[in-house]
């Protein structure tokens, strides 16, 4: 077993700032997991990544979560080969918590909480465009 980090992190999606994902401390990605998504979506477009916790695991287990998640042709375009290489650390720093322990501080009510002030997207009537300019 190998350590990971687990990181925090901004992706934008289309390129141009309309659609973007927010991984926090509490729904992270793993190092290897943000090379994936760099491929997928341009380096330019994955932002302030930050490693948050530590995990442990081996690097073919990693690969075929990723592989599960994402899909073989990316996973094995970023990490080729049966005797691939595969950078778990993003630095050297191993002082962060480990995901257990996070994870036991975090109480389900704290989710809650956290999930009601979070918005959420209620999509309005469509509506004509001669009907838009009619307000009552």
């Amino acid at each position: 077993m190998a350590k990971i980090h687990h990181c925090t992190c901004r992706i934008n999606l289309s390129g141009q700032n309309c659609h973007i994902v927010h991984y926090d401390q509490f729904s992270t990605v793993t190092w290897p997991e943000v090379q994936v998504l760099m491929a997928l979506h341009g380096d330019e477009n994955v932002m302030d990544v930050v490693p948050v916790m530590i995990d442990e695991t081996s690097p073919a287990a990693e690969k075929e979560r990723l592989a599960s998640r994402y899909g073989y042709r990316i996973v094995e375009q970023c990490f080729p080969g049966r005797a691939f290489r595969m950078q778990l650390m993003m630095t050297d720093d191993d002082q962060l918590p480990r995901v257990e322990e996070v994870r036991e501080q975090v109480t389900e009510a704290e989710v809650a909480a956290l999930a009601a002030q979070s918005p959420v997207f209620a999509p309005g009537r469509n509506r004509k465009p001669h009907e838009a300019g009619k307000e009552a």
